[in-house]
Parts: structure tokens; C-alpha cells; sequence
């Protein structure tokens, strides 16, 4: 008997995307075949490289050796259709108002595909107009149901629509045993001693990181500290240049280290000697990298506006949640008495599995058996959105997949 297809389709693998589609291969066992696509083997955006196999799935790339934002929209259509049209469900993790996955989205749908939404928006993301949402709620009728990331995304999904539709979290998630092992399998408080660990940031340096207001926090904390730890970022990107110049004005040469975009392995050894990580972005929609320095048990210092802080981060109990650079200051300070890091160190572990590529699985599989995982998973689902388990048991048993 010829088993039904999963697709998880996706413009580019990076090393957490293909733990979630490892997850659900391993997950969905012998009941169905999971089929692991992307569109193209690199893009403009991110410099991951190229991809390598996907266990326990059939892995495709539509377009290999090329750039996705290269390939003409028409035609990333077609090839997508060619692909998943046969399936039994297909998970889209690519971004719902592109031209090409709204044409695709209606035509599986029109051809009987269960048709799932990945996506990590929230409504605090960016300015909203009425007239731009009702469109994205039109675009969005033929998805049956999205898997998202915590409480803030679910809510956005309501607002689109979503209000007889399963929404569930667990998008956002890595391999924490992968990270842990590719950076050497050691987590705090072991390893480096707290004297030598540095706060790290990792990601692209554009405006929306907000990597200004962190070079003035950290100013302001060395201009605090007897004994300062270093800061380390790392990405790359077009502020950059603006960045060495915010440097130099405030005193900070040979106390920022910048060493570039660093692929996963390199950034994961990085996590393991770390102090905490700092993400105080004005927009992000999640932070990955907040559930890699849980895998490590590192505290974490966030805005408000990373969606990770919802379900990973509980402010003054595993990490900080800050307004400005006055805070950030304040929050580094705290961390560098050890006492209080090995508090937070300790706390940091307890949320670590609601960022989990298992959770991801979790999701996968309600949605395609109908019917909700074990409890231990719903409970994860209920401490990441803040919800009792009856409220969640009353929510799905009333919606329609």
C-alpha cells in the first residue's frame, strides 16, 4: 500500500530546517513518507551553505546551484506544483504574500492537498493597515490550519482568520541535541570559567537589529563594571561599516570582537564559551538563536519585540527583557556577578524543550493524525502559549483541520 506524502517546502535548507524535517520523518514513521523541498540552494538574504542530506526523508532541491531570488516567480510555481500536487498535506515555510506560494497555495488546495501554514509573524511586527490585512486574510482561505510560533503568533493567525482553524505552536524550533553536540556537548556552568565568557550577539547587522542601542548599552555597562566582559558579535551585513565607526567613538576598540558570518558549527562553539546572549532587536519575529543558548543553559538578554521571549524567556528568571540601553546595561551588570549567572543558568534549562525541534513534530503529527500527541507534548504546547490544558483540549476539539 503506497503510503500518503508530508511535504515541508521551504526556499532554502539551513541546518534548522532540516531538523525539523529529520523530526517528522522520525515522527511519522512508516505511516507516511516525508518529502523534504526546497526551492533553490542559495539566496541574496542568508549565506548558509549548501545543504546535505535529510535523514529519513526524500529530500528535493527544485533548483540546485541557484539563487532563490534568482529564479522568476512563474517558474518557481511551476516547478513547486510539479512537486507537491500529489500529496496528502504540504507545510509551506516560505512567505505567504509572495506572488508564486499564493497561486500555489489556492492550486494544491484546489486539488485536494491539505494545505499548512508555517509562519512566524505576529502583529507587533510592523505598522498594520485594514485594507493590506483583509488582503492577507483572503490569501490566506485555503490554508487549513498553521503551526506558528507562541502566543503572540497564534493571536495574529485569529486576526487573519484563523478563528475556526488549527493554529498551533512549535514552528520555531531547532535541534537542541545537534547544537549541543556541534558545540562540543558542553553546557554552563561548565566548561570556560564565568571571568572568561563574553556577551555574544549573532545575527545580520541591519538596522532592525537594533545594534546601535547595543554598542550604547555596553558602554554604558563597561562605564559600570569593575571588571567588564568582552562582546562578541557576529553576522554580517550592510550597518557594519556604521558599527566600526560606533566603536571607535566610544572607546571600544579591543573590547567588541566582530568576526563575521560564522556557519552553525562555528556559532554553536561560540554559545558554549558565552556569558549570555543578547538579541534587543526592534523587530524580530522569533530569534532562533534564543533557543541555541538554551541548549547551552545561557541566560539571555531580549527586547520586547523578539517573539522567543514569549515562550523561552522568563524576565529576571532565566534571562532579562529590556526596554533601552539603560536596562541592557543594568541586565549585563547582573550577569556578571557569578552568583546571579548561575541562578539564571540553572533556571535557563527548565524552558529549553519548548524550543525544540520536537516540538515542531509535535505539531506535524496532530495535524496530520487529527487527534493531539501525547500529553507530555501538549503540556510543552501549554507552557509555551500560556494555556491550561483543558483550555487547549476545549480549543481543538472545537476547530476544524
Amino acid at each position: 500500500m503506497t503510503r500518503p506524502v508530508v511535504a515541508l517546502l521551504f526556499a532554502q535548507f539551513a541546518a534548522y530546517h532540516i531538523d525539523r524535517c529529520e523530526a517528522v520523518a522520525a515522527r511519522l514513521g512508516d505511516r507516511a513518507e516525508v518529502l523534504a523541498v526546497e526551492v533553490a540552494t542559495t539566496s541574496a538574504t542568508y549565506g548558509w551553505e549548501a545543504s546535505g542530506v535529510v535523514a529519513g526523508a526524500r529530500k528535493r532541491t527544485l533548483f540546485p546551484g541557484e539563487a532563490y531570488e534568482a529564479v522568476p516567480r512563474w517558474r518557481r510555481f511551476w516547478r513547486q506544483f510539479a512537486a507537491l500536487w500529489r500529496c496528502r498535506m504540504v507545510a509551506i515555510g516560505i512567505g505567504y504574500d509572495q506572488g508564486d506560494i499564493i497561486a500555489l497555495s489556492w492550486a494544491l488546495a484546489l486539488c485536494g492537498v491539505r494545505v499548512v501554514l508555517l509562519s512566524e509573524s505576529k502583529f507587533d511586527d510592523a505598522p498594520r493597515r485594514i485594507g493590506i490585512e483583509a488582503l492577507k486574510a483572503l490569501a490566506l482561505l485555503p490554508y487549513r490550519a498553521a503551526v506558528v510560533g507562541a502566543s503572540r503568533h497564534m493571536a495574529y493567525m485569529r486576526f487573519l482568520g484563523f478563528c475556526r482553524r488549527k493554529v498551533l505552536p512549535g514552528y520555531d524550533t531547532v535541534g537542541l541535541a545537534r547544537v549541543l553536540a556541534q558545540g562540543g556537548g558542553v553546557a554552563a556552568p561548565e566548561g570556560t570559567p564565568h571571568g572568561a565568557r563574553p556577551f555574544l550577539f549573532v545575527g545580520r547587522f541591519v538596522e532592525k537589529k537594533n545594534l546601535a542601542a547595543l554598542l550604547d548599552g555596553y558602554a554604558a555597562y563597561r562605564a559600570l563594571s569593575a571588571a567588564p566582559h568582552r562582546l562578541v558579535m557576529v553576522g554580517a551585513g550592510p550597518a557594519e561599516a556604521g558599527l566600526r565607526a560606533q566603536i571607535a567613538e566610544l572607546g571600544l576598540d579591543g573590547h567588541v570582537d566582530l568576526p563575521g558570518f560564522l556557519g552553525a558549527g562555528d556559532v554553536a562553539r561560540l554559545l558554549a564559551e558565552s556569558l549570555a546572549l543578547v538579541l534587543v532587536s526592534q523587530v524580530e519575529q522569533w530569534g532562533l538563536v534564543v533557543n541555541e543558548a538554551l541548549a547551552f543553559r545561557l541566560p539571555v538578554i531580549v527586547s520586547g519585540a523578539v517573539g522567543a521571549r514569549d515562550a523561552l524567556v522568563r524576565n529576571l528568571v532565566n534571562g532579562f527583557v529590556v526596554e533601552d540601553a539603560a536596562g541592557l546595561a543594568l541586565a549585563m551588570g547582573a550577569l556578571s556577578e557569578e552568583a546571579g549567572w548561575r541562578r539564571m543558568v540553572a533556571a535557563a534549562g527548565d524552558r529549553a524543550a519548548l524550543g525544540d525541534v520536537a516540538r515542531f513534530a509535535d505539531a506535524i503529527e496532530m495535524l496530520f493524525d487529527g487527534n493531539p500527541a501525547s500529553a507530555a507534548s501538549v503540556e510543552c504546547f501549554c507552557q509555551a502559549i500560556g494555556w491550561d490544558e483543558a483550555r487547549f483540549a476545549r480549543g481543538w476539539s472545537k476547530r476544524q483541520a
